[in-house]
């Protein structure tokens, strides 16, 4: 979702809905006799915010071990919905046999919010599921002018990701992105570039230590626009038919990039290679 110059993940969006009809309908009730359920919200919402976060860093712990300062970094994401959502149910049942004045005004208020906040979400997942877009038939140059057809990519899960020297976000997810090219031989790793030249590229390459295969140009910004791309970094996660199954928009960890992957390639191989 994009705001002018900004861009927003669908689920922080979703999340903000929900509590945001939440709040609306709390202050309506109120002003219709019924006591305020405001304080029980934030709680629940802390709760549920906390073991969504728990969960996947508890599936995804050997990606989290070999970065652990991914576990406290709130932008790189990385939360299990179900397990937010059980949490919220569960200290709503603890909150409401507490307090049983709040029953019916807590019990609309999560009724309301989770219903805005499933809404969003299942609507995101159908328009994802119905743009499953081919790769584009256009060509883009590498650093060395070479010209290069994208959909000759195709035939093995390909993980695109669309970046900027100048992007904070970009130039630190960048290394870790490329130990995973190293470690999984059996994911195709490219690197497009949004708009810059060749020289400035392989500059902040140089100066990084990078050295990562696959880095193409994105001159023109067709290839961006064919996937609509507004914010930066993008990942894209592409099967092996060419066809678009998963979008992450802003940074990713060694553990949200995993996650991605199954959906791509269930059980990449990795080679003996540490990052």
């Amino acid at each position: 979702m994009n705001f002018g110059p900004w861009a927003l993940a669908t689920g922080p969006l979703a999340l903000i809905a929900g509590v945001v009809v939440a709040l609306v309908v709390d202050a309506r009730l109120h002003r219709r006799g019924m006591p305020r359920v405001e304080g029980t919200l934030w709680w629940l919402l802390a709760a549920g915010v906390l073991a969504a976060r728990l969960a996947h860093v508890i599936r995804w712990w050997p990606e989290y071990a070999r970065e652990p300062a991914s576990l406290i970094d709130p932008r790189v994401g990385g939360f299990v919905a179900w397990a937010g959502a059980l949490a919220v149910l569960a200290g709503a049942v603890v909150a409401a046999s507490r307090r049983p004045a709040q029953r019916r005004p807590l019990v609309l208020v999560l009724a309301a919010g989770g219903f805005a906040w499933g809404l969003i979400s299942l609507t995101a997942l159908r328009l994802e599921q119905a743009t499953h877009l081919p790769l584009p038939t256009l060509a883009l140059a590498d650093l060395h002018g070479r010209s290069v057809a994208i959909d000759t990519l195709a035939g093995q899960p390909l993980v695109i990701n669309v970046w900027a020297t100048w992007c904070g976000p970009c130039r630190r997810e960048l290394p870790m992105l490329v130990q995973a090219q190293k470690r999984l031989p059996d994911v195709r790793f490219v690197f497009v570039d949004a708009g810059e030249s060749a020289d400035a590229v392989r500059r902040f390459l140089a100066e990084q230590q990078l050295a990562p295969r696959h880095v193409l140009l994105d001159s023109s910004g067709a290839f961006g626009a064919h996937y609509n791309v507004r914010g930066y970094p993008t990942t894209l996660f592409v099967d092996a038919r060419g066809r678009l199954r998963d979008t992450h928009l802003g940074e990713l960890s060694a553990a949200t990039l995993a996650e991605s992957l199954q959906r791509i390639a269930p059980t990449p191989t990795a080679t003996g290679e540490s990052p």
